[in-house]
C-alpha cells in the first residue's frame, strides 16, 4: 500500500489538475474521419444513414470538393491540414520515410519532422489549452493533453505500451484508465480501437475544456482498403463514425456550447478501388537490381516505395545514366502505371529531388509494399495516394457553430482548413 498510494495520488493530481480552459472561451474541435470521401456527403441516398453529418451540413457550411495534397496519403494530408502548406514545404512527404531497410516499416511518427509552424505550436505560443487524440505526426508535440498516433512495428513492445511512453502529460493514459475510460484488454483493434479513442477524447474534452482539439478517426480508412470504397462494410464504418460525431454534438447541445464552439469535420483524402496489386520491388528483384531477404530489402541499385495510387522510385547512384536508362525502359513497358520524371512534375505532382521516377497507378491497379507476392497479383481492394485532382480522391469538409456561415462551398483545398482554424482562434498562422 505504501507504493500504491502515492501513485494513486499522482494520477488523481493529473486527472484533476493541469491546464484547463473555460467553456465561455472560443474553441475549435477539428475531427478528421480518415478516408472521408466527398461523394459520401453529396449522395442523397446516405442522408438517412448519416443523420449527424447531415444535420451539421444543414446547420453550417460544407464542401464536397476538397482537394488534398500529393501524395494523397494520411500523414502528408493531416500535416497540411494543420500547417496550411503542401508536403514540399512542411516536409512530411509520405506516410513513411524513404528508408528501404526492413521494407519501409517506419512511419513519420514524430512532430519534430515538421519543418514549419503548426496550429499546435501557434496554440502553445498563445497560451491555449490543447488536446490531441491519435493525430498523425504528433509524437513529442507540445500539447497539454495528448494520446499520439504511434504503433508497434515489431514484437519488442506492444502498441499500448508504446503509446504510454509518449502520452502527455506522463500517465495521461493511466489517469484515464483509473477513471474507467480505458479498459483492461490491452491493444484493441478495429471498431474497439476507435471506440477507445473516442472514450478518451470525450473524457478529456469534458474535463479540460480545451481551446483546440485535434481528433483522428481511423477505421473508415482500413475498411475501405480491405473491402473497397463502395462496399457495405465501408458504409457501416461511416455510420459508426457518424454515431461518434453524434456523441460530441449531444455534449455540445446538452451544455449549450455552440455559441463558443466551432466543430469541423473533414477527411484527408478520397478513395479509389483496384483489382490488381503491384509489388514493383519484385520486378526489380527479377532483374537482379534488388536483393530480398525474408521479405526485407537487404541491397538495392533501384527501389520503390509503393504508396497506393503512387510509387516513388530512387536509384542508389542517380549519376549512373546508363542504368537510369535501363530502369526507365523497363518501367515504360509496364501497363500498370504511367511514369513521370522530375522534368514532368508540376506544382501539384511534386516529389523530392532524390526521387528519380514518380509512378501513378492506372485504373484497376494499386501499389503495395509487400514483397511476399508476385509483381502483379489479382487481389482487389481500395487505395489512395494518387493525383489529388482526380474527383474520386477529393475529400469533404463540414463546419458548424461559432463563426461559421451557412451554405455550400464550391471547392477548397485541404490547406485552407489550417487558416480557417487559425482565424477562429486568433493564432495568426503564417507559412
Amino acid at each position: 500500500m505504501k507504493q500504491i498510494f502515492p501513485i494513486f495520488i499522482i494520477l488523481c493530481f493529473i486527472s484533476c489538475g493541469g491546464p484547463r480552459g473555460n467553456w465561455s472561451d472560443p474553441r475549435v474541435i477539428l475531427i478528421s474521419i480518415d478516408g472521408l470521401r466527398g461523394d459520401i456527403l453529396n449522395n442523397p441516398a446516405y442522408t438517412k444513414d448519416f443523420p449527424n453529418l447531415t444535420r451539421l451540413m444543414a446547420d453550417g457550411e460544407y464542401c464536397t470538393n476538397v482537394q488534398t495534397v500529393f501524395p494523397s496519403l494520411t500523414y502528408p494530408s493531416h500535416t497540411s491540414m494543420i500547417t496550411g502548406v503542401t508536403p514540399a514545404k512542411h516536409g512530411i512527404v509520405n506516410n513513411r520515410p524513404f528508408v528501404p531497410k526492413n521494407n519501409f516499416v517506419d512511419w513519420y511518427w514524430y512532430a519534430d519532422s515538421i519543418e514549419v509552424p503548426t496550429l499546435i505550436t501557434k496554440a502553445a505560443q498563445n497560451g491555449l489549452v490543447t488536446l490531441g487524440v491519435s493525430w498523425p505526426v504528433s509524437v513529442g508535440a507540445k500539447m497539454d493533453w495528448m494520446i499520439p498516433e504511434i504503433k508497434s512495428v515489431n514484437d519488442t513492445i506492444s502498441t499500448i505500451d508504446l503509446v504510454r511512453k509518449h502520452d502527455r502529460p506522463e500517465s495521461f493514459l493511466e489517469s484515464a484508465k483509473v477513471r474507467g475510460a480505458v479498459p483492461e484488454d490491452g491493444n484493441p483493434s478495429g471498431y474497439n480501437r476507435d471506440l477507445l479513442l473516442h472514450e478518451i477524447f470525450m473524457d478529456a474534452f469534458a474535463r479540460k475544456a480545451p481551446h483546440l482539439s485535434l481528433y483522428h478517426m481511423i477505421e473508415t480508412d482500413l475498411i475501405q482498403h480491405a473491402f473497397g470504397k463502395s462496399s457495405n462494410e465501408a458504409k457501416d464504418a461511416f455510420m459508426f463514425m457518424d454515431s461518434l460525431v453524434g456523441n460530441i454534438m449531444a455534449f455540445l447541445d446538452d451544455n449549450k456550447l455552440w455559441e463558443s464552439t466551432t466543430l469541423i469535420i473533414t477527411g484527408d483524402h478520397g478513395f479509389r478501388d483496384f483489382e490488381k496489386q503491384v509489388s514493383l520491388n519484385r520486378l526489380f528483384e527479377k532483374e537482379g537490381w534488388l536483393t530480398l531477404n525474408n521479405g526485407s530489402i537487404s541491397d538495392w541499385k533501384v527501389v520503390c516505395l509503393g504508396s497506393g495510387g503512387s510509387g516513388f522510385v530512387r536509384l542508389k547512384d542517380p549519376t549512373d545514366w546508363e542504368f537510369k536508362k535501363r530502369v526507365r525502359l523497363l518501367l515504360s513497358k509496364q501497363d500498370a502505371f504511367e511514369i513521370l520524371e522530375q522534368r514532368h512534375m508540376n506544382g501539384i505532382l511534386w516529389a523530392s529531388q532524390q526521387t528519380d521516377f514518380v509512378l501513378l497507378a492506372n485504373d484497376g491497379y494499386g501499389f503495395v509494399r509487400s514483397n511476399d507476392q508476385p509483381f502483379i497479383t489479382d487481389k482487389p481492394g481500395g487505395s489512395h495516394g494518387g493525383d489529388p485532382r482526380r474527383k474520386i480522391l477529393k475529400t469533404g469538409y463540414i463546419a458548424t457553430g461559432r463563426g461559421i456561415n451557412k451554405g455550400p462551398i464550391k471547392s477548397m483545398s485541404i490547406t485552407d482548413i489550417a487558416f480557417k482554424v487559425s482565424d477562429l482562434l486568433g493564432l495568426d498562422l503564417k507559412n
